[in-house]
């Protein structure tokens, strides 16, 4: 099973989307691979740099190139499962990696230029591939969540989860997991799983 986590845009969450699924796709299996194709490398920074017993099942392989892509998921076997942080702005890639995957999961935030970047990538999805938004940071009591939340399901795309917005669910690796990002992610991880099962 192949998760691409996708977004053009950085700064929406698409690397703590990445290890939080790692981390919560390791809780229930022996392994995880996590594909770091960024060339900022931040998942690869934030595996190295964690002391975290919830990553203590996932490996990880840096594939920053079309190349190296397509070795790393080659490599996988058909029981194996691997989610892939793909890098920002870099919509060849991205495609590349959208090609292999069984499920993509879309990190986003409300408002400003997000929701036109969002909407990009949810154009360059194959038709057949299951994909769900990860609503990142997000102020949930506000009008604009919630008029943003009602917008897209009545657009009929799919919303998978939503994570609040924590100082502990963003601090990358100078800290263990969050407990809140580790339960959320949690949720989003099983309705990916269900989403590739389905398809």
């Amino acid at each position: 099973m192949i998760v691409v986590v996708a977004a053009l845009k950085g700064g929406v969450g698409k690397t703590t989307t990445s290890v939080y699924l790692a981390a919560a796709a390791a809780s229930g299996r022996r392994s995880v691979e996590l594909i770091d194709a960024d060339p900022q490398a931040s998942a690869a920074d934030w595996w190295e740099a964690a002391n975290d017993g919830d990553l203590a099942g996932v490996s990880l392989v840096e594939a920053p190139t079309e190349r190296l892509l397509a070795k790393a998921v080659g490599a996988l076997g058909p029981d194996d499962v691997a989610i892939i942080d793909t890098p920002p702005g870099q919509e060849r890639l991205l495609g590349k990696a959208l090609d292999r995957a069984d499920v993509v999961v879309l990190p986003t935030r409300v408002g400003g230029v997000e929701t036109p970047r969002m909407e990009a990538v949810l154009e360059m999805v194959p038709a057949d591939v299951p994909v769900g938004l990860v609503i990142a940071s997000a102020r949930t009591y506000t009008r604009d969540y919630q008029d943003a939340v009602a917008a897209w399901a009545e657009q009929g795309v799919r919303v998978w989860g939503t994570v609040p917005e924590r100082v502990s669910i963003a601090a990358g690796p100078r800290s263990s997991l969050s407990f809140d990002g580790f339960l959320a992610y949690r949720d989003i991880w099983r309705r990916a799983q269900r989403a590739a099962r389905n398809r």
